[in-house]
């Protein structure tokens, strides 16, 4: 899914990623057979992983917008990403015609948001980490990155409230795109 050339003849390399691609939507996205995988796979990860790490793998974590692209794309034959930048792939989705603006906008925020709290820890603490701090000190030296990194309206209220609803909201997408899980 996030294959790409990186040495030797990138022209024939991606016409084999092409071709590869097309194997991957007879075999998954044409049978419809990876909503269900992918939402097996999604609920594992949630399952092994969510309670270590609730930001990328919890419920409404980033994880649940990474496997929407990834069967958003396999749905849609003939999409192929020239960048693995989460919000640039929503944007092909969203161009395909397999999203609708709100959606759209709503998941690229989202991914920001997420990425902006990512970066933002491993910038305060060296690592990332599984969850908001709770040292008052570290939690606000991560709120002030994150707000340099994300739209203003995001900052009216604390930043464990918005990731809440973000969390809560790309849950809600995750249950519309894969049913309730």
């Amino acid at each position: 899914m996030k294959s790409r050339a990186v040495a030797g003849n990138v022209e024939r390399a991606t016409e084999f990623l092409h071709e590869l691609q097309d194997v991957d939507w007879r075999r998954y996205g044409q049978s419809m057979r990876s909503r269900k995988e992918l939402a097996e796979m999604r609920a594992r990860l949630e399952r092994e992983q969510g309670p270590r790490n609730p930001l990328k793998a919890g419920k409404g974590g980033y994880y649940d917008i990474d496997f929407a692209m990834m069967y958003l794309r396999l749905k849609g034959a003939g999409i192929f990403y020239k960048v693995l930048n989460t919000p640039e792939r929503i944007d092909v989705i969203e161009k395909m015609g397999h999203l609708d603006r709100e959606d759209a906008d709503f998941l690229r925020e989202a991914a920001t948001f997420y990425r902006a709290v990512d970066h933002g820890q491993r910038v305060s603490t060296g690592h990332a980490e599984g969850s908001l701090p709770t040292s008052p000190a570290q939690f606000e030296v991560l709120t002030g990155l994150v707000k340099r990194w994300t739209p203003p309206h995001l900052h009216q209220q604390r930043l464990d409230a918005t990731l809440r609803e973000i969390r809560h909201r790309t849950r809600e997408f995750f249950n519309r795109l894969f049913g309730s899980a």
